[in-house]
């Protein structure tokens, strides 16, 4: 469709541009008519910076979260989150910085610029937000199930099931973004540029059906929907499982000294603890900018339903705050991880740093062979291995082999593993002298014994 510019009928100049024919708007907006300073200062320098250091982090996290050893279901939700939030702003970046950066508003919008900036701008970001958004849900919801219904957890909360759970919020999000695709039209026309009046373009209007009477019940129908699947109903869900986790962790807390008599129990809930309260600060951290954006839905609902501008324009200006704000929240995660997940800081260091880890990995072994040489006499019968403090652990014949990628000690004889020399501080008894000493005050080390070294009448091991 062709609109010419000189059919007075339809468009009329005033003041060197051309308005808009009836029931057409300029798409985005107004030529000659920049945003505003805030605008400008939001979206044309604070927020392509943010998104630079957010799709570095969040790349970071995926390299880290797809190491083998850190495989889980938990970790796929959590890289699914991290791809997600990076593709929610890298898809607006260009229009960030051709719009507000650069300020290329001062002539008419050409046509084919029309559905690049709705599908880059409006439709992609909001699908990858809504998939953000539910997958955090998802995160939840088993992170719930892993504290509160445990002997389910085998079932429900595995890789396979969390790789099904996010197909179905990608095809929830592509269903609920249909009608974006639909609820406009683009239209071009020929109009004479504003820079130089010799030249003509075609410059894009759009025919906006949610502002068409015929269309407005329908329209309103589907803005509920949109923000009851999108906002409130997530953000309430999330509410409540975020309430029942941090009761349930409070409950754990004074419970643990009663309940988990040994210490490798102790450890382990520990470490379940310590993942619980990591997503409950993501969720939390989730909820203070979905939150508001919830309220700001509602309240905008209610004011089209009332048909009133009462507060419109304060409302216009508060969502590019809330936007922004939401866009803040993307890199904050990475941080999340480094300070609370020991796991992800290990995995982490080791990518930046492989010599680092290395050498620290050699490091153990090789101490504990000095060890074993300096207190290691041969004998026909027995091996006997003696620590400082006159402490006897009886082995019988074997020959000892130290793995330094394992740090593990092997018999070559039943090629089952013998002693384990970890940095843990699990404690094993053994009764010397008619007192029981903790390996803590001996070497810090934790050693492991198999059934052939339990056999032993004269030692009495635990394995915590």
């Amino acid at each position: 469709m062709i609109i010419s510019s000189n059919d007075t009928s339809s468009t009329v100049e005033a003041s060197g541009i051309n308005l808009a024919p009836k029931d057409f708007k300029w798409y985005p907006f107004p030529p000659g008519q920049c945003p505003p300073s805030y605008y400008v200062i939001l979206q044309g320098i604070c927020a392509p910076l943010i998104i630079i250091i957010s799709t570095v982090l969040n790349s970071l996290i995926a390299v880290v979260l797809l190491q083998k050893q850190l495989r889980s279901a938990t970790n796929i939700l959590l890289l699914a989150i991290a791809l997600y939030d990076t593709l929610t702003g890298l898809f607006p970046f260009p229009t960030y910085i051709y719009v507000f950066t650069f300020k290329n508003c001062n002539d008419y919008w050409p046509y084919n610029y029309g559905w690049f900036h709705r599908i880059n701008y409006q439709v992609l970001p909001f699908i990858f937000h809504t998939c953000s958004i539910w997958v955090t849900v998802v995160l939840a919801i088993q992170r719930y199930i892993y504290v509160c219904h445990s002997e389910k957890a085998k079932q429900w909360c595995t890789v396979r099931m969390a790789l099904k759970a996010i197909a179905c919020v990608n095809l929830l999000a592509l269903i609920v973004a249909i009608p974006m695709f639909i609820e406009g039209s683009f239209h071009p026309i020929t109009v004479r540029s504003l820079l130089d009046p010799t030249k003509t373009l075609e410059a894009c209007l759009v025919r906006d059906y949610s502002e068409d009477q015929r269309f407005s019940t329908l329209y309103y129908v589907y803005s509920v929907l949109r923000a009851l699947l999108i906002n409130v109903g997530p953000c309430t869900i999330l509410v409540i499982l975020n309430a029942i986790l941090v009761e349930r962790m409070k409950a754990a807390k004074q419970n643990r000294a009663r309940l988990m008599r040994k210490r490798s129990h102790e450890t382990r809930a520990q470490e379940q603890t310590s993942v619980t309260l990591m997503l409950v600060i993501v969720v939390t951290i989730f909820l203070i900018v979905e939150v508001p954006m919830a309220l700001h839905l509602i309240i905008w609902g209610l004011l089209q339903l009332l048909e009133s501008n009462f507060l419109s324009e304060f409302l216009i200006v508060a969502v590019q705050f809330l936007n922004f704000a939401v866009l803040l929240s993307y890199p904050i995660n990475f941080f999340i991880y480094c300070r609370m997940s020991r796991a992800f800081r290990d995995a982490f260091t080791e990518l930046l740093c492989p010599s680092k880890t290395q050498n620290r990995q050699e490091r153990l072994p090789s101490t504990a062979l000095r060890l074993i040489n300096k207190q290691y006499n041969n004998d026909d019968n027995y091996n006997h291995l003696e620590s400082n403090n006159n402490t006897h652990i009886e082995m019988k014949n074997s020959i000892i082999k130290i793995q330094p990628s394992s740090t593990v000690i092997l018999n070559h004889r039943t090629d089952e593993a013998l002693i384990s020399l970890t940095p843990s501080m699990n404690s094993v008894d053994i009764k010397h002298n008619g007192t029981e000493n903790s390996p803590d005050s001996i070497m810090q080390q934790h050693i492991l014994f198999r059934d052939d070294a339990v056999t032993s009448k004269n030692k009495r091991l635990n394995n915590l």
